[in-house]
């Protein structure tokens, strides 16, 4: 498959732009690939020619989406912290002794 290397851009843009807050739209993306208002219309119809994109929605298909993976496509970071695991203690991790080695046992209640 052929793909030119603006539509290339798009498609890693989009990718990368789609988790994004805010609104993706053809003026955003115009302006973030430095594009005048028509120059946008060819890169998008050669996507959606090709199934790449869903053009009414501006969003990936699934071929899209594995292209531009592998076209080395990133998302964007995330602003939200991410979820962290607590480390948990070694102290909570190990066997409770409920008796010692050296006193008889006694009633635990």
């Amino acid at each position: 498959m052929q793909i030119s290397a603006l539509a290339q851009r798009l498609l890693r843009l989009i990718f990368s732009l789609s988790s994004a807050t805010a609104a993706l739209t053809r003026p955003r993306l115009e302006q973030r690939l430095s594009l005048t208002r028509g120059a946008l219309n060819a890169p998008l119809d050669e996507l959606t020619r090709l199934g790449l994109l869903d053009a009414q929605r501006l969003r990936l298909t699934l071929s899209g989406l594995a292209l531009a993976v592998a076209c080395g496509a990133r998302a964007r970071k995330s602003k939200r912290p991410s979820a962290r695991r607590v480390a948990v203690p070694i102290s909570l991790r190990a066997p409770i002794a409920l008796f010692s080695e050296r006193e008889a046992p006694r009633a635990v209640a």
